[in-house]
């Protein structure tokens, strides 16, 4: 992914494949680097990784229940 687009045009384009490690760590620095940019502190982001996490682990869990298992 072009490091010139901005992070919510990496995740749209991410989305459409599955992303490989070096794909993976440009969309990590790159939303570190917006986040950083717009003022937030270590613990903002900290928070910010904890409620995505917290959010794929619903996505997880109710894909999960939903099929049954």
């Amino acid at each position: 992914m072009p490091k010139s687009q901005t992070p919510q045009a990496q995740v749209k384009s991410a989305a459409s494949a599955s992303l490989n490690d070096k794909a993976v760590r440009n969309l990590a620095d790159a939303i570190f680097k917006h986040l950083r940019d717009e003022g937030c502190e270590a613990k903002d982001i900290i928070s910010v990784s904890s409620q995505l996490l917290g959010l794929v682990t619903d996505q997880i869990r109710d894909g999960a229940s939903r099929s049954g298992q």
